[in-house]
């Protein structure tokens, strides 16, 4: 009976320091993981505001569909100003300026290019260089990643295929000039779902209990103010 007694309180003592060691280690395993998956939820936030602002700069306005974005980055040319030559204080003085340089040069009159004085002769050729060259839209805005997968933008990281939240909408400054908007976002509850549920509860929380309203999750941009399309991470 004593021999019984004392494999049952040595077991007891084995269930206590465990217990107590997985009070300590699982708050630890727990943030390390979080970390780990915000980070790849960040790093795909901000690849979605990459291709928003390249999209707007070149139709004018952002999208709620991730199938018009996505289209854009596999399909879309971005140009890249080519530039080389400036003008010189003479020419600046005499009252030249780049526009109308250019729209000399751009006549491809080449007595017009030397009487104004815009020839090169060491190269033979135009002294301003102002050329457009347009690049696929995923190797401008998404350089040095040929493992970028494109399709993958919609996605959340560690989400088992749940997508990100987008849309658009139009706000008014407070100086009452009308602006565009966009937001994509995701809460903890999508990424984070399959680890610990009461850590995970407490971060929601602790989020909730903060001043202002705070969304609980990753969110790049914002419908309700004018933000500059920051991340709530920044």
């Amino acid at each position: 009976m004593k021999i019984v007694m004392r494999v049952l309180l040595a077991l007891a003592i084995v269930l206590l320091a465990y217990i107590s060691w997985r009070s300590i280690q699982g708050p630890i395993d727990f943030n390390t993981e979080v970390a780990k998956r915000d980070q790849a939820v960040i790093q795909r936030l901000v690849d979605i505001r990459t291709a928003q602002v390249a999209l707007r700069a070149q139709t004018g306005a952002y999208t709620a569909s991730f199938d018009t974005l996505i289209n854009f980055v596999k399909d879309g040319k971005i140009a890249t100003l080519v530039k080389s030559g400036d003008l010189s204080e003479a020419q600046l003085e005499a009252g030249m300026t780049e526009e109308k340089a250019m729209q000399i040069i751009h006549s491809g009159n080449e007595a017009a290019i030397k009487a104004a004085g815009l020839w090169d002769n060491v190269k033979n050729a135009p002294q301003l260089v102002r050329d457009s060259i347009y690049s696929p839209a995923v190797e401008v805005l998404y350089p040095n990643r040929p493992s970028f997968r494109i399709d993958s933008l919609k996605f959340v990281p560690f989400a088992r295929g749940a997508e990100f939240e987008m849309g658009t909408d139009s706000l008014i400054t407070a100086s009452g000039y009308p602006i565009q908007v966009f937001e994509a976002k995701t809460p903890y509850s999508v990424y984070l779902g399959d680890l610990d549920k009461k850590l995970l509860d407490q971060k929601i929380q602790e989020v909730l209990d903060r001043p202002g309203k705070k969304y609980p999750g990753l969110q790049v941009g914002s419908l309700e103010v004018a933000n500059n399309n920051a991340g709530n991470w920044e």
